[in-house]
Order: structure tokens, then C-alpha cells, then sequence
């Protein structure tokens, strides 16, 4: 969440406030190591009460917005407040068999999430991939921690696990602030954080005036698919789709920004997809790269495939960052299905287009804002899981959505936001 809002602030906004995110950092993590001890040693100082009141109104807030949600970020959005709202409702209970329940709800989410890491870890094999595998490892230990009733019988579980979370959030901001120092004009927050999926930004580039919005297109698997895929929901939206005669269907996407900039990465030679091979052209290996190439526009694109069935259109962006990045990310044509594929191309494009776009805005006021906007949420959460693994089209398609969400927020009421989905139903 911290990246994405550092983002679009700015490497300006960043550099300026990196001295404050460091004092921030520092102290969060003193809370939540202080948080961390109370619930281990069982002294209670913290106020559950007012924690669980405090989650119960995002609960609640979150659910209400949830009526006025598109697409996935409306099942996101009642999961999210659901979830939110069965916890508030255990610690204000204030039962012991709440405190058992709570450890074993986040201990199991723990454990499937460090396996997850660590099957696609495994797996994908991308850059980085021992120390993420390493990550999930500790998961599954702070999961069994969470699982053993010592030492204080499940009663500091809350306490346990908001220091944890706000541990690693310090040090993160700690992490941040160091390495703000040494931005420089024309860089993002992502080359500091992911300097292998950002490449170095070009120092110069002839000036390009942007004649009209940028388009993000999705060919998303189902809707590409030749012939009428098996219907599987999710894996179908974010993986790939197979239809009837075996033949899998990853998708597509690509981004747009006229007059002379479009980003839509092949394979020069199209790469074996059949299920027998899917699962080894999976691993992000120096064996799996191949030749690429770049589309030359949308126009000649649609007219050899198909048109697009999804089109996220973005008012303001930062062109000139996009062209420097474009300019240098366009040097190397190489083409990996996990790890440098269509969708990876046009997620790094967008954020380059997207740095500093809010930076007109009220500075820390808005940059605190944005962590109240629950599409942060959803932005980062997808990110990470694309990191993780890979970017596919279903997770660009939600990522660019959530990242539309906060560069072009509703102008609405909070009752005209939920007025709108019951008109809909009359």
C-alpha cells in the first residue's frame, strides 16, 4: 500500500518527506513491538475494545461501498467487510472462545498463505524466489505460533498479530526512507523497491505531447479464447482458459497512449501452450526465455486477432515518465511467460505513467487520504500476488481498475453511491 501511494505522489513528494517516513517507520515498529510483548507476556494493556470498534466501522464502511463496486472489486469489497466484521464482532465479544477462534481463523490464514508463497515460489522460480520461499517458511512458523496456547493461552493473539503486522510495516517505511535518498529525477518509487522490473529510467528524451487519454486493452482468456472455453470461474479469469478441444487461452494486454506509444509484448514464435508443457514454461528460467516482439498499434493488432473486451481509459497520467521508461524498456525484446510477458510490460508501463499524478494534490493530507480509499487495498494485493507469481491479464485488468479508482475517484455522496446499485435493480 505504502509503494502504490508513494507512487503516485511522486519521486518529488518522496525525496521530500523520506526524513518524516523514516521517524514514522522507527516509531510504528516501537508500537508494535511494544503491541507484540503485551500480547506475549498477557498483561492485556492494549484496548481490544477500541481496536474492535475501529474494525467493525471499516467493516462497515467497506461493506457499504461494496454495493457500488464493479467486476471482482465488488466480491473483493464483501469479502474484505465480511471478514473484517466476523473478527470485530469475536474481540468485542470479549469471550475465551473468541480468543481460541481468532488464533485458529489466523493461523489457518497464515499457513495457506506462506504454502501458497512457497508453491509459487517453487514453482515460477523468479528473481528473488529462496528469499520469498524463505518468507512463506516464516508464515508457517508465526502460523504454529499463533495454533500453540503459549504463553498466555490465546488471550495476546490480537496483540500478537497486530505487532507482527506492524513490525514489518516499520521496518518497510524504515526500508523506504533509506533508499528515497536516492532517487533522482526521472525515477519511481518501484526502481528502488524492484530495480529488475523497472529498468533504469532513459535521462532524455524528445519532448511528446500526449494527444488523448491512455488505454489500458484486455483480451482477457475467455473472451479470446477460438472456441467455448470449460467454465472455471476463477481460474478462467486469472490464469488461463481451455476450451473444449484442450487448447489453452492466456489472454492478452496492452497499453495505449497517442500519438506514437503502444506496449503489447509476443512471442516472435508462438510458444508451445498445450497442457503437457504449460506447467515447465511456467518457471522463470534464463531456458524459457525467448524472442519477442512489439505491436505496432492497436489498429493493426485488433484487425489481425480481435478487438479488446476490456478498455480502462485514464484522463491523467504522466506522459514524459512513460516515454523515458518506454523509451529504454523497448531496447530489450525478450519474452518470458511468467516473469516478462504482455502484462508485466503494460502493469510497469502504467506505473510509470501513473508517478506523480496526484502530486498536485494537498500533499500529506491527500497522501493519508489514500490510505482510506479501499482500492489502495485491492491495488496492493494484487500486485503482490502478481509479483509473487506472474501477471496475468485478469490480474491487470483488476489492477489497473483499483489504480483507476484513486487517480479518478467517484465525485459522489456516500448516499449517492449507495442509491445507485438499487436504481439499477428497479
Amino acid at each position: 500500500m505504502l509503494q502504490i501511494a508513494l507512487l503516485l505522489m511522486g519521486a518529488a513528494f518522496v525525496r521530500k518527506s523520506a526524513p518524516i517516513l523514516g521517524v514514522v517507520g522507527v516509531l510504528w515498529s516501537g508500537l508494535g513491538f511494544s503491541i507484540f510483548l503485551d500480547g506475549v507476556e498477557g498483561m492485556r494493556y492494549f484496548p481490544f475494545h477500541v481496536f474492535g470498534l475501529l474494525l467493525l466501522i471499516e467493516s462497515l464502511v467497506t461493506l457499504f461501498f461494496a454495493g457500488s463496486a464493479k467486476g471482482a472489486q465488488k466480491s473483493v469489497f464483501y469479502f474484505k467487510g465480511g471478514i473484517f466484521f466476523f473478527i470485530a464482532v469475536l474481540i468485542l465479544s470479549g469471550r475465551e472462545s473468541s480468543n481460541l477462534l481468532l488464533a485458529i481463523l489466523f493461523g489457518f490464514a497464515f499457513f495457506i498463505t506462506g504454502l501458497f508463497v512457497m508453491a509459487s515460489a517453487w514453482v515460477v522460480r523468479y528473481h528473488r524466489w529462496r528469499r520469498v520461499f524463505m518468507g512463506g517458511l516464516a508464515q508457517l512458523a508465526f502460523a504454529l505460533f499463533l495454533f500453540l496456547p503459549y504463553p498466555t493461552h490465546h488471550h495476546g493473539t490480537i496483540s500478537q498479530l497486530l505487532g507482527v503486522i506492524m513490525i514489518l510495516g516499520g521496518v518497510q517505511c524504515v526500508r523506504l526512507a533509506v533508499r528515497a535518498f536516492r532517487l533522482r529525477e526521472g525515477s519511481t518509487i518501484f526502481n528502488i523497491m524492484e530495480p529488475d522490473a523497472h529498468p533504469p529510467i532513459a535521462e532524455s528524451v524528445n519532448p511528446l505531447h500526449a494527444t488523448g487519454p491512455l488505454i489500458i486493452h484486455i483480451w482477457t482468456p475467455e473472451g479470446s479464447s477460438e472456441n467455448s472455453p470449460i467454465p472455471r470461474p476463477v481460474i478462467n479469469r486469472y490464469i488461463a482458459a481451455v476450451d473444449v478441444d484442450g487448447v489453452i487461452s492466456t489472454g492478452h494486454a496492452a497499453l495505449e497512449m497517442s500519438p506514437d506509444i503502444y506496449i503489447s509484448l509476443y512471442p516472435a514464435v508462438e510458444i508451445d501452450r498445450s497442457p503437457s508443457e504449460f506447467f515447465q514454461t511456467l518457471k522463470a528460467i534464463q531456458e524459457n526465455n525467448v524472442q519477442g516482439e512489439f505491436q505496432k498499434s492497436y489498429q493493426s493488432e485488433a484487425a489481425a486477432w480481435c478487438d479488446s473486451d476490456r478498455k480502462i481509459v485514464f484522463q491523467h497520467y504522466n506522459a514524459q515518465a512513460l516515454q523515458r521508461f518506454w523509451t529504454r524498456y523497448r531496447e530489450v525484446n525478450t519474452y518470458n511467460l511468467t516473469w516478462r510477458n504482455c502484462s508485466s510490460s503494460v502493469a510497469y508501463g502504467l506505473e510509470s505513467a501513473l508517478d506523480g499524478v496526484l502530486s498536485h494534490r494537498l500533499g500529506w493530507l491527500h497522501f493519508i487520504r489514500l490510505f482510506f480509499m479501499p482500492e489502495l487495498w485491492i491495488a496492493a494485493q494484487l500486485r503482490k500476488r502478481a509479483t509473487t507469481m506472474a501477471w496475468t491479464p485478469g490480474l491487470m485488468l483488476d489492477y489497473a481498475r483499483a489504480l483507476h479508482a484513486l487517480v479518478h475517484p467517484v465525485r459522489h455522496s456516500w448516499f449517492q453511491r449507495w442509491k445507485q446499485p438499487l436504481d439499477r435493480t428497479q
